[in-house]
């Protein structure tokens, strides 16, 4: 139901807004990197964020922070789930669910983009990104590291052209 993707919103919220841990350009900083990251986003988004705010133990505490609720919470619904799991009503409030973190993650992307500085020719970027993901079923990270390629390359280039 959107997963990690769907929590941005409110990363953003807490992180820049409330406890202005990051500027909006440290922020999308963090974006690029936890998203870019091998696992879940939660647990990339704790590392990050821990060792910013407080160093390696902030950085461990921050992942045992993440790690542990769920943990506990799947432990004591583990012997309700076989009772509940076919009940329409939840299947329904699921379908409820869905469309809203739908929303959730199209409101984030919005705001990155906005906040981005992509600008010219660099904002079909994302766009073809996402068509090649989608379309021709590539995994994002060869995306990501193609477009990183890319992007030194460009950097040498306009370098050359100062």
């Amino acid at each position: 139901m959107g997963g990690g993707y769907a929590m941005l919103p409110l990363f953003e919220t807490e992180f820049v807004h409330k406890k202005k841990w990051f500027t909006d350009e440290d922020y999308m900083n963090m974006i690029t990197i936890i998203t870019s990251a091998p696992g879940p986003l939660a647990v990339n988004s704790a590392v990050y964020t821990g060792y910013h705010v407080a160093g390696l133990l902030g950085s461990i505490f921050s992942v045992l922070g993440v790690i542990i609720p769920p943990i506990v919470i799947i432990l004591c619904i583990i012997p309700f789930y076989t009772q509940f799991r076919d009940l329409e009503i939840i299947d329904k409030v699921f379908q409820g669910i869905r469309p809203a973190v739908v929303g959730l993650i199209i409101g984030a992307v919005y705001n990155m983009v906005k906040k981005s500085k992509i600008k010219g020719y660099w904002l079909i970027v994302p766009i073809i990104s996402f068509c090649i993901i989608v379309v021709f079923n590539i995994g994002p990270v060869f995306v990501i590291i193609a477009l990183g390629i890319l992007g030194f390359f460009k950097s040498i280039i306009d370098k050359e052209k100062l």
